[in-house]
């Protein structure tokens, strides 16, 4: 793959004067990273919210637009998700084919009892006494007394809620209420991590690249997290260090939570 992006990318590198490994330094962007995509190879690339940061922080070091490298990296990446998907079906086909070849009489053997209950079901169903009349009739004025009781009830507590006085939130002309307060988050990165904290409502508390730093933010529950680099990163809630490794789901080079 020779597309037009990746002349100008190289053009443009070289125009700088600069290596693969200068612009390694110069960016923090790792080498194995620039070289994978100078070669338009993104199957080698790691998480898309990593590689698609890296992309434009490179492209806009060396003063190229990114817009056709982006667009062919997600086609490509939906190809190879795709790709993905239908090995993993195959997969599972195949293995449902070999366990039918296995145990060639179970299906035969599943119908048979399936027939054999349903016959059996409709003769018990047949032969079933479902009480004389005047049982039947006794039942229902139970029925009918318990529904009269259980009306009764509702309408004798509705009556007693009614006349309380209602102080749960006010008393004395003073409000009660408590306010619920913030969580206070603690970040801290010692290298090179890609860091997004939200809101359950979709608000973003900090949504950038940190690199060797601090920040601290105050934010309500549900938090969600992801993290690009986890082994560099600390996170203290209220003081209190949250142990990544046993609460992160684990995906490519990074990792996603939620304190609830």
């Amino acid at each position: 793959m020779n597309s037009n992006w990746e002349s100008q990318l190289k053009s443009a590198r070289s125009s700088k004067g600069l290596s693969l490994e200068q612009c390694s330094d110069l960016t923090k962007i790792p080498i194995s990273f620039l070289i994978s995509l100078e070669n338009g190879d993104f199957s080698s690339l790691p998480a898309k919210i990593y590689s698609e940061f890296h992309i434009k922080k490179y492209f806009s070091f060396l003063d190229v637009n990114p817009k056709t490298c982006l667009q062919e990296y997600n086609t490509s990446i939906s190809e190879l998700n795709f790709e993905k998907k239908v090995g993993e079906e195959k997969k599972e086909k195949n293995k449902y084919l070999s366990f039918l070849i296995n145990f060639p009489y179970l299906v035969p053997s599943i119908f048979i009892f399936s027939v054999f209950s349903l016959i059996l079901t409709m003769t018990i169903t047949e032969s079933d006494d479902f009480g004389d009349e005047k049982e039947l009739l006794e039942n229902l004025v139970e029925i009918e007394n318990k529904e009269v009781f259980l009306e009764d009830q509702k309408e004798k507590s509705t009556l007693e809620n009614t006349s309380l006085p209602k102080i749960k939130e006010v008393e004395n002309g003073i409000d009660k209420s408590t306010e619920i307060e913030p969580d206070r988050i603690k970040i801290v990165v010692s290298e090179e991590s890609w860091i997004i904290i939200e809101e359950g409502n979709d608000k973003n508390l900090i949504y950038e690249l940190m690199q060797n730093e601090e920040r601290e933010v105050l934010g309500y529950r549900p938090l969600i997290f992801k993290i690009g680099n986890p082994e560099a990163t600390k996170i203290l809630i209220n003081n209190k260090i949250i142990n990544i490794s046993k609460i992160s789901k684990k995906d490519a080079n990074y990792s996603y939570f939620e304190i609830r």
